[in-house]
């Protein structure tokens, strides 16, 4: 079961640092607007997410055919209570997977989040921009054909090919 668990890790650290990738990549197409490739990017974390979900998966069966392991437990628990069983070497190498592994997800975590932290300031300068620019709209914006476009502005393509 030892060797069971260190490839799933293996694969689940290997899968984070892909998604981690491309997230420097999707950050980057969002800083410098470049769009070409940005939905084969999203969608690869997509696919990138399933997996990691698929391999979470046969890691809590892994734990639950440990004697005396319940449905209650949460995988966590039956991580340590796995590696309790092992032999010191094999107890730590596979706490430093699972450590590595955490500090992986950790990492992707604030990334999303400072890229969404990003993506909100530039909305709300934008907003003040379109008010600054254009006070007589009072803050609304229009469609091709004159009517009204809801405010909140949540995409908004500018074309910077000129």
């Amino acid at each position: 079961m030892y060797k069971l668990c260190s490839r799933v890790l293996e694969r689940e650290a290997g899968i984070l640092a892909a998604v981690e990738e491309s997230q420097k990549q999707v950050r980057n197409a969002v800083v410098k607007r470049e769009w070409t490739g940005f939905e084969a990017l999203l969608a690869m974390i997509d696919r990138a997410a399933a997996e990691l979900e698929g391999l979470e998966e046969e890691r809590k069966a892994l734990f639950s055919r440990l004697p005396g392991f319940s449905a209650g437990h949460d995988h966590e628990t039956g991580f340590y209570r796995f590696i309790a069983s092992l032999p010191f070497d094999e107890q730590k190498k596979l706490t430093a997977q699972y450590r590595e592994l955490k500090m992986a997800a950790l990492r992707i975590r604030i990334n999303n989040e400072n890229l969404l932290t990003y993506i909100a300031g530039i909305k709300v300068t934008m907003s003040a921009f379109i008010e600054s620019a254009f006070p007589d709209r009072k803050g609304r914006l229009y469609s091709r054909s004159g009517t009204v476009i809801r405010q909140d502005m949540r995409c908004m393509v500018l074309n910077r090919s000129l």
